[in-house]
């Protein structure tokens, strides 16, 4: 046996070819300094297989078979480096996306939503003039058209005076705007008209029915001159049009 090359074999890398070359300790060498290991493996595999007894030719197979586990597994090594990295880095933008999710949320301008009396009623009471809609659903369409606009409501219902007095008092830390309808005590309230001028925020007030239309003690609203904005008649589209110009009053501002 030689360990030469044969004439007139061309060492190309790019033909795997190594099943019509003549196996020989040199060319499973070159094999194995082009780096084609598992050609080098089988050429050493086939010597063995000639002359079982050949000491160093088992130590050059266990050799490269050692590098060839070394690489897979420094590979599967950095394939999971990789997927680690790749997966602290989503968890970091996903922790600054909610960290700014978060902060957009603090930031998002809040209105107060103050139903007056018997308006708990809605949906039985006087459909023909107030409508069919109940209070919950209005308060739901509130808030859907709050989100809208980036923002939020919140709602808050009375038939007490002092309740709503006191629910117009926090609204004046925390909130950028007061939508109330005081329902009957929009023609009585001389305390909820006081309340309503220590507020340095929007104030709009919103009628179910046009009040301009129906009996005469209905006509004089005592609020009407401390509100910034009145809003009536249009049944409980009247509330999301009075969000939607809230959202146009706070961001002019």
């Amino acid at each position: 046996m030689t360990d030469e090359k044969p004439k007139g074999v061309s060492m190309d890398t790019d033909r795997d070819d190594a099943a019509d070359l003549t196996p020989t300790v040199t060319l499973a060498r070159l094999y194995e300094e082009q780096g084609l290991l598992d050609k080098a493996a089988s050429i050493y595999k086939k010597l063995l297989a000639m002359e079982p007894e050949r000491a160093e030719l088992k130590e050059a197979l266990e050799a490269i078979e050692k590098r060839v586990a070394g690489s897979t597994l420094q590979h599967e090594k950095f394939d999971t480096k990789t997927t680690l990295d790749h997966l602290t880095g989503w968890q970091r933008v996903i922790r600054e996306r909610k960290k700014m999710l978060d902060q957009n949320h603090e930031k998002r301008q809040k209105i107060l939503v103050i139903h007056g009396p018997n308006l708990n009623m809605l949906g039985r009471r006087e459909p023909s003039v107030y409508g069919t809609s109940t209070l919950e659903e209005i308060d739901e369409e509130i808030k859907k058209t709050a989100e809208e606009c980036g923002m939020s409501a919140d709602t808050f219902q009375s038939n007490r005076e002092g309740d709503v007095i006191e629910k117009i008092h926090e609204a004046m830390d925390g909130y950028d705007v007061l939508i109330i309808n005081p329902a009957a005590y929009t023609h009585t309230s001389v305390a909820i008209r006081d309340a309503l001028l220590m507020l340095e925020i929007p104030i709009i007030e919103v009628h179910l029915s046009n009040i301009y239309r129906r009996e005469p003690f209905r006509q004089k609203s005592m609020i009407a001159d401390v509100a910034t904005a009145q809003v009536a008649g249009f049944g409980k589209e009247g509330y999301t049009i009075a969000v939607r110009a809230a959202a146009n009053m706070t961001h002019k501002a």
